[in-house]
């Protein structure tokens, strides 16, 4: 079964510390990393704006995304090993 999970990707017009483009895992991670002063909009009004699945701003572009992972048995113990 393959996994799903939602994304944030801010794409910066002006790079901050040699980068433009930084993913996230929720729009709170954004803000632990980048100054709003960088992102040019706010925590919570990118909150309200960001429903739609895309912010354009003067700074920044914010767009919701979905990232597609395959389900692997990495850290699971086989049933035979419990014995």
């Amino acid at each position: 079964m393959k996994q799903q999970r939602k994304v944030i990707h801010v794409e910066l017009k002006e790079p901050y510390k040699g980068k433009r483009h930084y993913y996230f895992g929720s729009i709170t991670a954004i803000y632990e990393l980048l100054p709003t002063e960088v992102v040019g909009v706010s925590k919570e009004s990118l909150w309200n704006v960001l429903r739609n699945g895309e912010h354009m701003g003067r700074k920044a572009i914010v767009r919701y995304g979905t990232l597609h992972t395959k389900q692997s048995n990495r850290g699971k113990r086989k049933e035979a090993n419990n014995g």
